[in-house]
């Protein structure tokens, strides 16, 4: 078996690799820990025999820079070029199919405010972005590490790997699982992170403090202070935006504000601090425009919203 390996790599070295022996180098080096190893190996071997004279590299130089002048788009193999091309020609190999060995690649997910947006992560773990919210993971990911990193809130079905723990990063917070449902928020303007976890289990982890989750936990982290919070809630409202509901059973209105502002993609002026601790209850559908979501929000707590421009404006009613 190696020893056809190590003649079709002399091939590709040469150039004249066909499209199904690539495809078989390809499997060997990826199923092969040692295949970059031995694939160097063969490399060096290659290059002593077939390294021609310095005279004849530099007329090839020559005729190359002709060649690219006259026909800029057209590729020429030739055996004699195999030998000043072939570093480039391993580096393409070792680029596209050991991905430890190739910078680390950032991508990035956003769902802009006024939107939602569902993704599916290469170890088939489903998320979906709240509004206003950002996903991003690295091209290694699912190879060694399972990592991504949150800004904004998202809602998690994590696909099972034993081998391969899933970690969120979000403001300074680390969650650890190996396959669960669970959301978190953490959003840079508000003042805490949140998760809240459905099923499986959750680790959260921040500087010294640590919180084993069960199903039916939500914990609170403040930023500010420091300080966690652990609790028994009906998690299922902390999905519900997924399907289109803004569900709270205890929301205080800044917060339910910040809320409103990321979903609709409208600018929201609270000008009272009045109900900073009064904590409500509203379930309302995201179909509904926000004219008819302020009206609600007026029914539910004496408050006056009135539209200056683009800007809602939201004031205590006179006591």
């Amino acid at each position: 078996m190696n020893e056809r390996i190590r003649e079709i790599a002399l091939r590709f070295f040469e150039g004249t690799i066909t499209a199904e022996e690539e495809c078989e180098l390809y499997g060997f080096l990826n199923g092969n820990p040692q295949g970059l190893a031995q694939m160097r190996e063969w490399e060096s071997c290659w290059k002593r025999d077939h390294v021609p004279p310095a005279d004849v590299l530099d007329s090839l130089d020559s005729l190359r820079r002709k060649i690219r002048r006259r026909r800029p788009l057209r590729r020429l193999w030739l055996r004699i070029s195999a030998a000043a091309a072939v570093l480039a020609l391993v580096s393409t190999l070792v680029l596209h199919l050991l991905p430890a060995e190739r910078p680390e690649q950032l991508f990035t997910v956003e769902a802009p405010q006024g939107t939602h947006s569902r993704i599916s992560l290469p170890d088939g773990t489903q998320v979906w972005l709240n509004a206003g919210s950002a996903l991003s993971y690295g091209s290694s990911f699912n190879e060694t590490s399972r990592e991504v990193s949150l800004s904004g809130e998202a809602y998690f079905e994590v696909a099972r790997h034993a081998a391969l723990p899933f970690r969120v990063e979000a403001r300074g917070c680390t969650f650890t699982v190996l396959g669960t449902k669970f959301d978190i928020s953490a959003y840079a303007e508000d003042p805490a992170v949140t998760a809240a976890l459905l099923e499986g289990a959750l680790r959260f982890e921040s500087e010294d403090k640590q919180e084993a989750m069960t199903p039916g936990d939500l914990v609170t982290y403040d930023c500010a202070t420091a300080t966690v919070r652990r609790e028994q809630v009906d998690v299922r409202q902390y999905r519900a935006w997924i399907d289109g509901v803004i569900r709270y059973d205890a929301i205080t209105l800044p917060s339910l504000l910040r809320r409103l502002a990321r979903e609709y993609d409208v600018e929201i002026d609270l000008r009272t601090r009045r109900f900073d601790d009064t904590t409500f209850r509203i379930s309302l559908s995201s179909a509904q425009n926000i004219k008819s979501v302020m009206r609600a929000l007026c029914d539910i707590l004496p408050i006056s919203v009135s539209c200056e421009g683009c800007r809602y404006v939201v004031d205590a009613l006179p006591q």
